[in-house]
């Protein structure tokens, strides 16, 4: 068995196309099926699906995936340690961002890395749901939590950013429904409400240090940008960042609510399965992010376009 051909056969599931795969190694899409079929005649196993144009791993796919994946990681880890410094890191990693503000220059970091890393190609999915990592193929993630803590134990979670959040709203809207002061005024008002990427609706928020406060509204939304335009249209008070929020206080379009209590505080997370089975690509690119993050702890400071959305 060739070790090219079980990298081919790996690369063929992670991007979950043949023609993706086709543009990775730089090869015929005749020539892959060739030796993709070659490799199953040697196994004596199918080991995808050809009754549709869907690529789908069988049964027994599946677990020659799972059974060589780790040796693969072991083989190339093996090969850089004995070529080192020469040894140059491959390979194609699934990215998922959420879309929140900061993805812009997350991105940014992505492109850096590209750079640094020109034999590794990058898939970037932004969505805002949890997707499951191991289904979808996804090597790395972003996930937010509310908390020093994230809910899902199975994944590995390395600290990211933290971010304090506070209410904002329009002067206008203030003059409209009057200035609240309380966690009893703000119930009786029109909030915009997040939905997270796991469902939940960001509908009970903290208020200062030891108090929550039960709030509702007519609009919700699981985007940044759509709220923040919302807002900025007197539609109601929204729960964002600070560092989003003072970028449109200092310029007259909002105004900070209960300066008196103490900020919330979200915590960000990059996630992968298991690190067992981290590839040496997905495990650089780890390191390297932190390693940025920690070097320009104002990433993710707020952007907008002319209209004055948050982007």
């Amino acid at each position: 068995m060739k070790t090219e051909d079980l990298k081919l056969f790996h690369q063929i599931v992670d991007t979950g196309s043949l023609n993706r795969a086709s543009e990775i190694f730089d090869l015929p899409k005749s020539n892959i099926s060739r030796r993709i079929k070659s490799l199953e005649e040697e196994l004596n196993i199918l080991l995808f699906h050809r009754q549709n144009r869907a690529l789908q791993l069988t049964e027994a796919g599946t677990k020659f995936y799972k059974k060589t994946k780790a040796m693969l990681i072991d083989l190339e880890a093996s090969i850089q340690e004995i070529t080192a410094p020469t040894y140059e890191v491959s390979g194609h990693l699934r990215i998922q961002l959420l879309p929140f503000p900061e993805i812009l220059d997350i991105g940014r970091m992505i492109f850096t890395f590209m750079d640094m890393y020109p034999k590794i190609s990058v898939e970037i999915i932004t969505s805002a749901e949890d997707k499951n990592m191991i289904e979808n193929h996804i090597d790395i993630a972003l996930r937010i939590a509310e908390g020093k803590t994230l809910e899902d134990s199975s994944l590995v979670a390395r600290p990211f950013k933290h971010a304090s959040f506070g209410f904002f709203c329009t002067q206008e809207y203030v003059e409209q429904h009057g200035m609240p002061q309380n966690a009893d005024d703000l119930r009786q008002l029109n909030v915009i409400r997040f939905r997270f990427p796991n469902g939940q609706i960001y509908g009970t928020l903290p208020f200062g240090k030891n108090e929550t406060v039960e709030v509702s509204g007519n609009l919700i939304m699981n985007s940044v940008s759509l709220s923040m335009e919302a807002c900025l249209q007197d539609r109601g008070i929204i729960f964002i960042p600070e560092d989003i929020g003072k970028y449109y206080q200092e310029h007259g379009m909002l105004i900070r609510l209960f300066e008196h209590i103490e900020p919330s505080i979200n915590y960000g997370w990059l996630v992968y399965p298991s690190r067992k089975n981290l590839t040496l690509a997905a495990r650089t690119f780890v390191e390297f992010i932190l390693a940025e993050v920690k070097k320009n702890p104002t990433c993710g400071r707020i952007k907008t376009d002319i209209r004055g959305m948050a982007i």
